[in-house]
């Protein structure tokens, strides 16, 4: 799955409050695509029906390995209504 570092500094915050300040040396944003072999795929996806963040996250509970290869920061990921604007303002 391609990852890229995280820049931002992040924040643990609990009832308006920064409570801690996360190390982000070992941590690393998701990006899709993702790759999977279609039987690990399948597999993971019948052993949950949970709403989760990604196919990764399956195939990590059934004991599955994920591979980290370096992604793209110009990976735009579309989750919210504003990045779809940022996306379309990107086109060409």
């Amino acid at each position: 799955m391609p990852v890229v570092p995280v820049r931002d500094t992040l924040k643990r915050v609990g009832d308006g409050w920064v409570m801690a300040t996360v190390e982000r040396a070992d941590l690393a944003g998701a990006q899709t695509p993702q790759g999977f072999k279609l039987e690990v795929l399948l597999a993971a996806h019948a052993a949950s029906d949970d709403d989760v963040g990604d196919d990764a996250v399956l195939v990590e509970r059934i004991g599955g390995s994920v591979a980290a290869v370096e992604g793209e920061a110009a990976n735009l990921k579309v989750t919210y209504p504003g990045d779809l604007a940022l996306a379309e303002a990107l086109l060409p």
